[in-house]
């Protein structure tokens, strides 16, 4: 056999050997599941109670503006947090589209302060880019009272749970079907009296990943 023989079969077998690598790879791909985001997860995010900025005419208050983890659609419900009164009440209901900067200066006249507040600018560690919507109140929300507590935070903005969540009596846990999570609130100032900075917890029971939404309320 002469060696350009040798050399020839020898290509050949390094070609069925890659052949059948390639088929065993592809067997293997076929195999795995194909894993896609699961839309059935829930959606925590914070929301903010704002007004324009001094001087413009005519002044809007109790502007409602979400901060969601995902995109949402107009119309999608979430019950907001009154952490004072413990109790989940509806709702707050996205009434645009996802807005920017621009659209936050120019059509609704937010201070800067409020600007940077929904964009979760003044977080440390800014858990995700917020997609903000302005949102309208509805149902029970639409005239409700929160609790007059010194100190009390709730009226002006917190956390946002899905529509369907619900609150243990006491507070300490938000209740979704069959799943519990463990309710923790930290409030920290921020930097020159400028405002503070509240961060929600959810940790899911027994144990889990644990769900972080950060609410910052600059002063203005």
């Amino acid at each position: 056999m002469t060696a350009g023989s040798i050399r020839g079969r020898q290509n050949t077998v390094k070609s069925v050997a890659v052949l059948s690598l390639l088929c065993m790879a592809a067997t293997v791909v076929a195999a795995e599941p194909i894993i896609a985001p699961d839309a059935d997860a829930p959606v925590f995010g914070a929301w903010r109670n704002l007004q324009t900025e001094a001087g413009y005419q005519p002044p809007q208050r109790n502007l409602a503006f979400a901060m969601l983890p995902q995109a949402a659609t107009r119309g999608d419900r979430f019950v907001i947090l009154d952490r004072e009164g413990k109790r989940a009440v509806c709702c707050l209901q996205v009434a645009s589209e996802s807005l920017g900067v621009a659209a936050l200066r120019e059509q609704f006249h937010l201070p800067q302060a409020g600007v940077t507040d929904l964009s979760n600018g003044r977080s440390p560690a800014r858990p995700y880019l917020p997609h903000v919507y302005a949102m309208q109140r509805v149902d029970e929300l639409a005239d409700y009272r929160f609790a007059d507590v010194a100190g009390a935070y709730s009226d002006l903005g917190g956390l946002l749970l899905p529509d369907a969540a619900g609150l243990a009596a006491d507070g300490s846990e938000v209740r979704l079907g069959e799943a519990h999570y463990r309710l923790q609130f930290h409030r920290q100032p921020l930097a020159d009296d400028d405002g503070a900075l509240d961060r929600y917890t959810l940790q899911v029971l027994p144990a889990g990943v644990p769900v972080v939404v950060e609410v910052p309320f600059g002063t203005y």
